[in-house]
């Protein structure tokens, strides 16, 4: 599993981002849980019903989508997960809000719509409120 944000494809990257800003902006701080996963982690997802997804946006678009040779993105995924943190402290332990009564996660939601973005927390099975992704 991956955190970083040059695991996202270059479509999804610049989305990616403009969630982070706008989170930043909207005093929302937020840890990256999970951008990139190999075939392996996502096969251990499914079988503990994490995820439901066969086809996840997490995986390498390699796996979900016809690519032209070469294609630089091959390896690179189209989905971002994060998870508010309900207390932040710049030294010491760090705690995140993985409550999704609480509503912060509506407030990432809405943000995360508004630029385009599919939201998790629409999802009944598995609800996923920090996941987004990029839609075509």
């Amino acid at each position: 599993m991956s955190r970083k944000l040059d695991d996202l494809s270059d479509r999804f990257r610049p989305k990616a981002f403009e969630l982070l800003a706008r989170l930043t902006e909207a005093g929302i701080p937020v840890m990256i849980i999970d951008t990139l996963r190999t075939e392996a982690e996502h096969q251990a997802n499914l079988a503990s019903g994490a995820s439901k997804a066969v086809l996840s946006k997490h995986l390498p678009l390699r796996l979900r989508e016809p690519l032209v040779e070469g294609d630089e993105n091959a390896e690179k995924s189209d989905a971002i997960d994060i998870c508010p943190y309900s207390v932040y402290e710049l030294s010491g332990p760090d705690k995140l809000q993985w409550d999704s009564s609480d509503l912060v996660w509506r407030r990432i939601g809405m943000i995360g719509e508004s630029i385009g973005l599919r939201w998790g927390g629409r999802w009944k099975s598995p609800h996923d409120p920090g996941h987004f992704e990029w839609v075509p």
